[in-house]
């Protein structure tokens, strides 16, 4: 049907998903020969018809013909969702495209305030096409059963007609009581979708009570996708052994390429014939390994154009090529928001990923494997609070080693607080580091 369903919408989702079946394979000269050319062709288009562009590249003396391939694009400024909501979306949006071609989108608002941002149905289909390939990787095709778990209930009947074509059970997790959990599971058993798809944190909390009913619930997916949020090690070993299949992570924001875990599962394969990617380094500067902070430039969107525009996301690249032989960038972790960067009183800095290893029964054998959540909140005055939820291993000497290894650890107090379950915010989402002004 989605042929037919391009037709009636106007989009091009199936002519894309071809496109992206192909090109998968392609070589590194062709993704870079593709990314060039288009590259070109949206700086002309942005330079004559976007407002923000046409006045920074003539205050920087700079002209299309000198953003020529990629290595060019540090020629341009970097910008950010302060800079459009600063300028105004109207100085980001296109004079040539006409309203009735564009479709007003926005952010999860993760960072706070979502983004406003205008999208055409190409560019829409284009990011779902890559998507798709995403799912066609771990071996989902159009036609199968899926479930969606999301925070918010369904209130669009176009929606609603959606999922019915797509196959899709839509299941809201807003009440995340006991009560709710065996009806989900139960939704599970009876539907029997080839994936789940899910923020990682509603899918933990559901992952333990199947655990803690071992027996009861016995359907297995093929597999699982997350999104939303970074999925620490100890999540993810918790939501596979209880759903008995494998995570396949992804990444996403607006205006940037998407990225899909490999079946691998060795690194994460990035997009590129949606977009460029750029990682950058704490001075700014291009790096080809390490950890750096994602800038992207959305190929596709005329609309508002994305040129350089920072996700405000840290990942690090993998270090070696993946094995299964794709030439794409690859990722080896997503490490979450840059202003989720804990900086102690000593100075060093802290992302998701160092406190997750931390709390690897492997590496911190002194913690009994006793910690299922944590949470750190930085006060103003550069104390941290740490925020556990915990099992019956938990003791007082636990708590102890905790308070006394972080605090010297920050070089500044740190409190052990206890807490019955982390909380979830609006969107599905649970901070790892809370940064308080």
């Amino acid at each position: 049907m989605l042929p037919i369903s391009d037709i009636v919408t106007g989009q091009q989702i199936y002519k894309y998903l071809k496109f992206m079946q192909e090109s998968k394979n392609w070589s590194r000269e062709q993704i870079d020969a593709f990314q060039n050319e288009w590259l070109r062709a949206l700086i002309a288009y942005a330079y004559e018809n976007v407002p923000f562009y046409h006045d920074e590249m003539e205050r920087l003396g700079l002209t299309p013909a000198d953003i020529q391939t990629k290595a060019d694009l540090v020629k341009l400024p970097i910008i950010n969702k302060d800079t459009i909501r600063r300028e105004g979306l109207e100085r980001f949006t296109s004079k040539a495209m006409p309203k009735s071609q564009m479709i007003l989108r926005g952010s999860s608002g993760s960072t706070g305030q979502p983004l406003l941002y205008h999208a055409t149905k190409l560019n829409y289909s284009v990011n779902i096409a890559a998507n798709l390939r995403g799912w066609y990787d771990f071996g989902w095709r159009l036609g199968d059963k899926y479930i969606k778990i999301s925070q918010n209930p369904r209130k669009s009947k176009l929606k609603n007609l959606q999922d019915w074509v797509t196959r899709n059970m839509y299941v809201a997790t807003a009440d995340l009581s006991d009560k709710h959990m065996y009806e989900i599971m139960q939704d599970i058993e009876r539907y029997r979708p080839v994936v789940i798809r899910s923020y990682p944190d509603p899918l933990y909390i559901m992952a333990q009570y199947r655990l803690a009913h071992q027996g009861e619930f016995t359907y297995q997916p093929l597999a699982i996708t997350t999104t939303g949020n970074v999925l620490p090690p100890q999540m993810r070993d918790v939501i596979e052994k209880a759903f008995g299949c494998k995570i396949f992570d992804s990444y996403s924001s607006e205006g940037n390429a998407n990225m899909f875990e490999c079946h691998t599962h060795e690194c994460y394969h990035v997009s590129e014939e949606y977009g460029i990617t750029e990682i950058l380094d704490e001075s700014g500067k291009p790096i080809t390994k390490g950890i750096g902070r994602v800038i992207t430039t959305d190929l596709w969107n005329y609309a508002t154009p994305f040129i350089r525009y920072d996700v405000q996301d840290m990942v690090e690249l993998a270090d070696k090529p993946c094995s299964c032989g794709r030439a794409h960038m690859a990722i080896k972790r997503i490490l979450g928001r840059d202003n989720e960067l804990l900086v102690a009183p000593s100075g060093r800095r802290y992302t998701v990923h160092h406190f997750t290893v931390f709390f690897e029964p492997t590496v911190s054998p002194e913690l009994k494997d006793s910690i299922e959540q944590f949470q750190f909140i930085q006060h103003p005055d550069g104390t941290t609070t740490m925020n556990l939820v915990v099992n019956e291993k938990y003791d007082k000497e636990v708590e102890q080693y905790l308070e006394a290894y972080w605090t010297k650890e920050f070089e500044a107090k740190v409190d052990v607080k206890v807490v019955e379950r982390m909380p979830i915010t609006h969107n599905n989402k649970r901070k790892f580091i809370i940064i308080e002004k």
